[in-house]
């Protein structure tokens, strides 16, 4: 697993994105979100793994994107 990928997903749990995901659901969750990660905004992997941290900027974006991907699944 790429740093970005990996970041991506600790962020996304450390910052509350899975508080109301049920936990028989996570693993499915994080597959489907990586998917929709590569798929829609695959430049945020890239500029993690690039930059070896989340600058401001890709924070936003970071955070854009998940609550993006949450919009269009059900927990």
């Amino acid at each position: 697993m790429s740093l970005g990928r990996e970041v991506s997903i600790l962020y996304a749990v450390t910052n509350g994105f899975l508080d109301n995901v049920s936990v028989e659901k996570v693993i499915p969750w994080e597959e489907n979100f990586h998917r929709f990660m590569e798929t829609n905004h695959p430049e945020i992997e890239t500029k993690i793994d690039k930059e070896l941290e989340i600058k401001p900027e890709t924070e936003e974006v970071l955070k854009a994107a998940i609550t993006e991907f949450k919009q269009g699944t059900t927990s």
